[in-house]
């Protein structure tokens, strides 16, 4: 190097090492954001079991009204609508949940 690139090229500045204050606080919001991630993890996978239950009560309750024999009516056609709106729930969820799983 020549004395005129010396003059060009800035010199590295130090990094800044965070005091036991600011790595404490850094660590603080690490752990934060991890248990948020764990907790929000937990709920929906809760939440799909929930309705994963609730497909189970319809679906029995459908065979029970196609098993009776009855005429085709509200009461099974609602019951239809509801089996339809609970798996495509379930399968809104855990697609959301493969997308957001961390990468291995």
């Amino acid at each position: 190097m020549n004395a005129e690139n010396q003059d060009v090229v800035p010199d590295p500045e130090p990094l800044a090492k965070p005091g036991l204050v600011g790595t404490f606080t850094l660590g603080l919001a690490v752990w934060g954001r991890e248990m948020r991630r764990i907790l929000t993890g937990q709920a929906k996978r809760h939440e799909v079991r929930q309705l994963e239950a609730r497909l189970r009560e319809e679906m029995a309750v459908l065979a029970r009204l196609d098993g009776s024999g009855a005429t085709p009516g509200p009461e099974r056609e609602l019951c239809l609508k509801q089996v339809e709106m609970l798996k495509a729930e379930i399968a809104r969820l855990r697609r959301e949940e493969e997308a957001t799983e961390p990468r291995q």
